[in-house]
């Protein structure tokens, strides 16, 4: 007899115990209720489902177990960097069951929802195990289902089973490196970063050909496969410097948004900040999700997204840390560090400036960086809201006086140079006199600490010219004090003869409360500029 749905399935189970002296569930008696209840549905789980499951293998655990201070990591306790060793474990969860005649094949549907109104069915075999890839960290759900010849079902009652929540997820896509979901973090506000929306990931074909030689590194027909059928991808999002390295699954969209990689500039941020705020406003649209962003091999380019969208949450910076250096569990040719052995890859070079901005802590200080490159207030709370599940990021409203170059006042023949997206230069005033003015007037209704921060962009590197040497700031006709910072150290420089633009604290201001009127100048020294930030550090 084949039973096909579990309504009918329960109602013959408590019609036979009772025909056999037995009574329903419900009504056992305490002695009774302690036995495991009959499969209702001829399937039987002999996996022990209430034992929690593990998706990181030993030396990912390892790591993740770590707990100390990852930006201080020894470099001996690092992971290679050079394996395949990135991919999270399945889920093995093996039953009984007696097949009626015409049995064609068993299958698993598996998700997060109780309902499985999310579920993934995975078609298994004749073999009475299925394997479950990539579940989600906490509760998840499945249920079991025998297919026969003539069209039926039978399905068994959808059970649960907790995966261990240390994060990350990572995920195993069968082709691709260094893949995981940004979610299942919590935050400092008591939140959690959802899963199953943002995912970071390698690009396609990412190795060399030498490299290649047993196909490693180009995404076959299980991975894609598990990107579009069980991640359900709608959006590509390419940080690369081209699209070699794209995915281009059929149905998904792909956003270029390149990136550099080198040149004379300071970091990764300092190259790319016109990417970045192409990035934030892509995922503030919440029709993007799922989404997938990646450059070449997830660490570089990919990690400074990554460290700007979980600082932006609220996650700790301790697991942003923790978060880049599981990179090294994939095959990216090198190691990734965090301090002056990492060279050019060093992301503390930008960490440290996003800390030198005004916040009270690293997410407010990554919200007013974003900011102050351009990033509407409006996306970067829409971001917060997408992606994070219970308390959202608090405290980024501290009375932000923020001026882009399309709200200058200009004065003395300043140059408004239209924004050219091909290059990654945005729309921005440039001044190469004394008399070039850019300017912005507002009010406030009390009196505050402030901090100036201008977008800055130039080609030089230089390690001995100043910024104070290249434009003046005042506050209703005072001068403004300008931190004394070099080109270099302010992230200056250029790449594929572009300019690189950065967002520069250069200094600290007293506001009164009342109108006021905020003036950048230019020198003999020729700087760009985009936007005027002015933050209250007193909040």
């Amino acid at each position: 007899m084949k039973k096909h749905n579990i309504l009918a399935l329960s109602f013959l189970a408590t019609f036979i115990m009772a025909s056999c002296g037995k009574t329903p569930a419900n009504q056992q008696s305490s002695v009774e209720s302690e036995l495991p209840p009959e499969p209702i549905s001829g399937f039987n789980v002999t996996t022990d489902i209430n034992e929690m499951f593990e998706i990181h293998t030993a030396d990912q655990k390892k790591y993740l177990e770590w707990g100390g201070d990852y930006s201080k990591m020894p470099l001996d306790q690092y992971p290679d960097g050079n394996e395949f060793n990135s991919d999270s474990l399945p889920v093995k969860i093996d039953f009984e069951h007696e097949p009626d005649e015409g049995f064609e094949n068993y299958t698993v549907t598996y998700g997060k929802e109780a309902d499985l109104s999310d579920g993934y069915e995975l078609i298994g075999s004749k073999t009475k195990s299925v394997s479950l890839i990539n579940p989600y960290l906490g509760k998840n759900y499945f249920q079991l289902h025998a297919y026969y010849d003539d069209g039926s079902v039978e399905d068994s009652e959808i059970m649960e089973f907790d995966v261990d929540s240390v994060y990350p997820r990572n995920l195993k896509i069968e082709g691709l490196t260094n893949c995981r979901d940004m979610g299942g973090r919590t935050t400092e506000d008591g939140g959690t970063v959802k899963q199953g929306l943002l995912y970071r990931t390698s690009g396609n074909n990412f190795q060399t050909k030498s490299q290649n030689s047993e196909g490693r590194g180009i995404i076959n027909a299980n991975g894609k496969k598990e990107l579009l059928e069980h991640i359900g991808l709608k959006t590509e999002i390419n940080v690369n410097s081209n699209t070699q390295y794209n995915i281009n699954l059929q149905g998904t969209t792909q956003k270029n948004f390149y990136m550099d990689y080198g040149g004379s500039a300071a970091s990764h941020f300092s190259r790319n900040a016109e990417s970045v705020k192409a990035f934030f406003k892509c995922i503030s649209d919440e029709s993007v999700y799922p989404a997938a962003f990646h450059c070449r091999i997830g660490t570089d380019r990919t990690g400074l997204c990554a460290i700007l969208t979980s600082g932006l949450l609220g996650v700790d910076l301790n697991d942003i840390y923790q978060d880049y250096l599981f990179s090294n569990f994939g095959n990216i040719e090198d190691k990734r560090k965090i301090g002056e052995a990492a060279g050019q890859d060093n992301i503390e070079n930008y960490v440290n400036d996003i800390q030198m901005v005004a916040g009270k802590s690293f997410k407010n200080k990554v919200y007013n960086t974003l900011l102050s490159i351009g990033v509407p207030a409006a996306n970067l709370d829409s971001v917060i809201s997408i992606l994070t599940e219970g308390e959202l990021a608090s405290g980024n409203k501290a009375g932000q006086i923020v001026a882009t170059a399309d709200k200058f006042e200009l004065g003395g023949g300043a140059t408004l140079t239209a924004e050219n997206l091909n290059n990654r230069t945005p729309a921005n005033v440039l001044l190469n006199s004394s008399s070039k003015t850019v300017s912005y007037s507002f009010s406030t209704s009390e009196a505050y600490k402030g901090q100036v921060v201008a977008y800055l962009g130039n080609t030089e590197n230089s390690s001995t010219k100043k910024i104070g040497s290249a434009i003046s700031c005042s506050l209703d006709g005072k001068a403004v004090t300008i931190r004394d910072v070099t080109y270099a150290k302010a992230g200056m420089g250029n790449v594929n003869n572009r300019i690189n633009y950065y967002p520069v604290v250069l200094g600290e201001v007293d506001v009164p409360a009342g109108n006021h009127k905020i003036t950048i100048a230019g020198t003999s020294n020729t700087m760009n500029i985009g936007s005027i930030c002015v933050f209250n550090t007193s909040k």
